[in-house]
């Protein structure tokens, strides 16, 4: 009866490794960095066995599956750590930790039995290699990861079920990074002998069927080894399975170094440190055994870099620009004067100026393009900066959200500034050319602005997140300093990427000329002047490409998909109206933003169309900044209050001097 009076605990309080402000940080640096190492490694590793028929082999179909589970692994913990390193808010709910043991179940479970798979793999292909073909089937393939899925679900659930009926009831507070099953136990207020003595016997059974099956495959796997004659051919065949035995020796330790020692031994800080090692380490690792020992996956990354054009920030580079009939192709809309000065200057590979084409060399269009673009910049100029104005002057603007807004203002102020005076001054001067530095410079700026707005839009949508899934705890999970941080983060990691863009474009040769078809200096048309590309490059826009723009999107991504879920909750239709107009604003500049950038950056070259581009590039470099003032101005009832308050209040100063200067006369 006792038992049954105490009082169930609805959340915990997850303290993770440190207190400090200072060791946070430094943790959320490093598991971001361990995170975006990870899920690059992995994507990569499963788009070369999906893309590339020479490895659509047993092998690596089970190299494949694995790379997924270790993705989902470290996606069940990383970013709740990532979270805490920077919110206040340790708070974890009680379904919120019971769908994060599972989850982390699955993937354990799973990659247990998907080791055994792998090791009977190795076992056939060494011990009977004529009819691996044959006996690997595509069937016996696919049924055995079916097997292991359905296994790993199903122990997961047995596993979670048995320890989230229990009742917790002592103090809340878990030291770990996560909700694992040791401090879980130590929660619990119920009798816990029967639970004690039944989930080690599942567990061990577990374990012990997993391991069995793989030492009895390497047993049988050794013995035919030493019966080859020739020492090469005993290193190639143990090079077959040597991956596969580093990966089951360090997840399988690491395990095993937690969970075998009796509770008598529990020491919290070791624990945490094991953890860490087989939920984000480990997944790492794994990505790095199975494709720096394998000249296949070496090979088909090497094949991958040169088949994909590359774009800004989006796409690898493959450039045989020593073909004169592909240079030809690239310029055919240039008149015969310029290629004739593109031909002499093809031998100068030191540029000291570019030439810069613009929209049109027809005076009367030209006229007509400079009053456009003047006023579009006015008005970008004018609307960012009252809004900034008017977030900094009214309090009740001084918020999360308009936080970022005025970021976003005044980062469209300054990305409009980088091109449309050199715009204006092109439409309506003869002069077309601009200085090697001040290509640099454009380039420099218009990579660093781009990137951070990237991250930017992925931190307000973060935001709305928390406002819609957890508008009670908004104001306490969005802190000043979470909120500084994550701008802080957007600018230096948009820093970060334009100096490593910027230092490696400029340090390429240029023999095919001077003249960029263009009215801004962009990554596409320098790289086509260029004579060659090194491999180092295209490593560099791979780099990039998973940080600038695969990351953020894949955030916002799941913030809405989260934030879509919560709303269709709602039962009345106009509370749902009322959620989704609080981040409708948003979604609309994340649709113009990366729509834009994706339909001219991800196409291939065959398709692109220069006049088209030219457009397009500039609504997201000169149009775009004009509108995100609209968009976060005309819907938002509190800006246009804040707006009609300051016009009033102009209003009032100005009636008020002329009533001072009427007194004074």
């Amino acid at each position: 009866m006792e038992m049954r009076n105490h009082t169930n605990l609805t959340e915990f309080i997850l303290l993770g490794f440190s207190t400090d402000p200072c060791w946070q940080v430094i943790l959320f640096v490093l598991y971001l960095l361990f995170y975006l190492s990870t899920m690059a490694g992995n994507m990569t590793l499963v788009f070369l066995i999906w893309n590339d028929h020479s490895l659509h082999t047993p092998m690596y179909f089970f190299t494949g599956n694995l790379s997924f589970m270790d993705f989902w692994y470290t996606s069940v913990c990383s970013p709740r750590i990532l979270v805490m390193c920077l919110s206040e808010d340790k708070r974890v709910s009680l379904l919120g930790c019971a769908a994060q043991f599972f989850f982390s179940c699955v993937a354990a479970y799973g990659e247990c039995y998907l080791l055994v798979a792998m090791s009977y793999d190795r076992y056939v292909a060494i011990c009977s290699p004529l009819i691996y073909s044959a006996k690997m089937s595509t069937s016996l393939c696919v049924g055995l990861v079916v097997v292991s899925y359905i296994g790993r679900f199903l122990k997961a659930i047995a596993h979670t079920t048995n320890t989230f009926r229990m009742s917790f009831c002592r103090d809340n507070t878990i030291d770990h990074f996560y909700c694992d099953v040791l401090p879980l136990i130590k929660m619990i207020c119920t009798d816990t002998r029967l639970y004690m003595k039944i989930t080690p016997i599942l567990d061990g059974f577990t374990v012990a069927s997993c391991l069995v099956p793989i030492v009895a495959s390497y047993l049988n796997i050794l013995p035919t080894i030493l019966r080859i004659r020739p020492a090469s051919g005993r290193r190639k065949a143990f090079s077959t399975f040597a991956s596969h035995l580093v990966s089951v020796r360090l997840f399988y330790e690491s395990l095993l170094f937690i969970y075998s020692n009796p509770s008598s031994h529990y020491h919290k800080e070791r624990t945490k440190v094991g953890a860490m090692f087989y939920t984000l380490i480990n997944p790492l690792i794994n990505r790095l055994i199975h494709s720096l020992r394998k000249k296949h996956v070496k090979e088909a990354f090497r094949k991958a870099t040169q088949t994909i054009e590359p774009q800004l920030f989006f796409c690898d580079v493959y450039l045989d620009y020593s073909s004169e009939a592909q240079w030809c192709r690239l310029h055919s809309q240039l008149d015969l004067n310029i290629r004739h000065l593109q031909a002499m200057e093809r031998g100068n590979h030191t540029m000291t100026e570019f030439i810069l084409l613009g929209f049109s060399t027809d005076p009367g269009t030209q006229l007509v393009l400079f009053v456009l673009f003047l006023a579009v910049y006015s008005t970008t100029l004018l609307g960012n900066t009252t809004l900034i104005l008017l977030i900094c002057n009214d309090c009740r603007l001084h918020t999360p959200m308009y936080f970022f807004i005025g970021n976003l203002s005044f980062l469209d102020l300054w990305y409009s500034s980088v091109y449309s005076p050199k715009i204006l001054l092109t439409c309506i001067s003869e002069d077309k050319s601009i200085s090697f530095a001040g290509c640099l410079s454009q380039l420099f700026f218009s990579a660093w602005l781009g990137s951070t707005e990237c991250y930017l839009l992925a931190a307000m949508a973060y935001d709305r997140y928390v406002a819609i899934l957890k508008p009670l705890l908004y104001v306490q999970a969005m802190s000043g300093r979470l909120c500084f941080c994550l701008v802080l983060f957007s600018y230096t990691g948009g820093l970060c990427s334009a100096i490593i863009l910027t230092s490696n474009i400029f340090m390429l040769e240029f023999c095919f000329g001077n003249v960029i078809d263009d009215f801004f200096c962009d990554l596409p048309p320098l790289v086509k002047l260029a004579c060659s590309v090194k491999e180092s490059y295209k490593y560099m826009l791979y780099f990039l490409l998973a940080f600038n723009v695969v990351i953020p999107i894949v955030l916002i991504l799941a913030s809405y998909l989260c934030i879509i879920a919560s709303i269709l909750r709602i039962r009345s239709t106009q509370g749902r109206l009322k959620a989704f107009s609080t981040c409708s604003s948003h979604l609309i500049s994340v649709t113009l933003y990366y729509g834009s950038i994706l339909y001219i950056y991800s196409r291939p070259s065959s398709s692109h169309s220069l006049e088209k581009d030219k457009v397009l590039s500039a609504f997201y470099t000169v149009v775009f900044p004009m509108l995100n003032p609209m968009i976060y101005s005309l819907r938002n009832k509190d800006v246009k209050e804040a707006l009609k308050q300051l016009l009033e209040l102009m209003q009032f100063k100005h009636k008020l001097t002329g009533i001072s200067q009427t007194v004074a006369k």
